[in-house]
């Protein structure tokens, strides 16, 4: 009997091993959405875009069609195509895509989230957000961007330059933050979360298609004043050539309402305060000689340091960011990297860098908008969090006082050990 019993047990266990896995798919069973946008609809109330490789190198052809109430409209281009659709809602947008398509949409390598400004500044973005960060094949880690532009034109334009790796070259952008700090790293797990924080307000990245516009093929040369590098917002940059879209600049929001905008510079600033700045090339007036200037490569050298005192309903912080950077070049042919004379630069950077803080400070507050994460430390000053929540940081915020404290110090100055003046037949210059 026991023989019996232990022969249809070995049976059973065996049985299931050899099933196999019945409900595995491959991976070229589902078609791999890159980047999802999102517009308002004009024939339904969603106007959903999806980008996805098709594994092919057809390219070039379009289709649309259009019926009562959805709109389709298909991009091909090399090795990836987009769609773009009206539908009632995301998941009945992604349930008509796929009656149209031999393969399955999947999320799971969703890089993209690209939102119109059109939705960020009616107060919709929670309404239109939640459903998507509720789908479980979305990950939190897909960038958030809002795009000055239509959202589906965004992703049209959203082009592989170096080789065909549409995913390489997304990824490999996103990642650009960390090099020059011109954007943020937000995550749709850090935007979704942010909208609902008591603690401080949301951000996004701000995004949108170059036309070329501003680069000005003729009229008059530079002359002697410059524009810093950063003093652009996405779609702004003078220049010609390379993929259209742009990453550059911050969407900053109260709540769920898109209020205002930082341009490159304003956002290498709030992330020198938000204690989230890496690294970037700074471009600033010589001290002694304005009209020429002094490029830095400067990196954050120590983490932030921020002091809360909650004195009545006005808010008194302190807030102290330690830099490091090396001297890249000097046109006037001073020598700043003598010692008397790199103090006079190191303090003529630490004002830039302070003037600037202050001034994005102000605009922040104008707007009600604290960026900068300093809720968190003011919360330490409470014992629970209902407590935290009836003193209400976030319109405290647009009162307070913010102190900046900025030291910056140059450890390298490249291969040239002593700048000196242009020697001409007329002597030096």
């Amino acid at each position: 009997m026991r023989r019996t019993a232990l022969f249809i047990l070995i049976c059973c266990i065996f049985s299931t091993m050899l099933t196999a896995c019945h409900d595995a798919n491959e991976t070229d069973d589902f078609a791999h959405v890159l980047a999802v946008g999102i517009d308002k609809g004009v024939s339904n109330k969603w106007r959903i875009t999806v980008q996805f490789a098709t594994l092919k190198n057809d390219g070039g052809s379009k289709m649309q069609a259009t019926g009562e109430n959805e709109t389709f409209e298909i991009q091909e281009q090399d090795g990836y195509t987009s769609i773009t659709l009206d539908a009632p809602s995301f998941y009945g947008g992604i349930s008509m895509i796929n009656s149209i398509l031999p393969r399955k949409l999947n999320f799971m390598h969703t890089k993209l989230l690209v939102l119109s400004e059109d939705i960020a500044r009616s107060g919709l973005i929670g309404e239109y957000l939640a459903p998507i960060a509720r789908y479980r094949e979305i990950r939190r880690n897909v960038r958030v961007l809002i795009s000055k532009c239509q959202a589906y034109e965004f992703i049209n334009e959203n082009k592989p330059f170096f080789g065909k790796t549409l995913s390489k070259s997304m990824e490999q952008i996103l990642n650009e933050w960390s090099n020059m700090g011109f954007f943020p790293n937000i995550t749709l797990g850090d935007f979704y979360d942010d909208i609902k924080s008591t603690y401080h307000q949301p951000i996004a990245i701000l995004a949108c298609v170059n036309d070329y516009s501003s680069f000005k093929e003729t009229g008059n040369q530079w002359g002697e004043e410059f524009k810093p590098e950063g003093d652009y917002f996405a779609g702004q940059i003078p220049r010609i050539g390379g993929n259209k879209i742009e990453l550059y600049g911050t969407a900053v929001f109260d709540g769920d309402i898109m209020v205002g905008e930082l341009n490159g510079d304003e956002t290498r600033l709030m992330l020198m305060a938000r204690d989230q700045f890496q690294r970037g090339f700074f471009t600033i007036p010589d001290p002694n000689n304005p009209e020429l200037i002094v490029p830095l490569d400067v990196r954050a050298a120590r983490k932030r340091k921020v002091m809360v005192k909650l004195e009545g309903d006005k808010p008194v912080i302190v807030l102290k960011i330690r830099l490091e950077g090396d001297l890249l070049a000097v046109q006037s042919g001073i020598n700043y990297e003598s010692k008397e004379m790199k103090p006079v630069l190191e303090k003529a950077f630490e004002q830039y860098i302070k003037n600037g803080l202050d001034k994005l400070i102000e605009k922040c507050q104008r707007l009600n908008a604290d960026v900068f994460l300093f809720g968190g430390i003011a919360a330490r000053h409470f014992a629970t969090i209902e407590e935290w929540e009836r003193y209400n940081w976030i319109a405290k915020f647009e009162k307070a006082e913010i102190n900046t404290e900025v030291d910056f110090t140059i450890h390298r100055t490249g291969t040239i050990l002593k700048s000196s003046s242009v020697i001409k037949t007329k002597g030096k210059e």
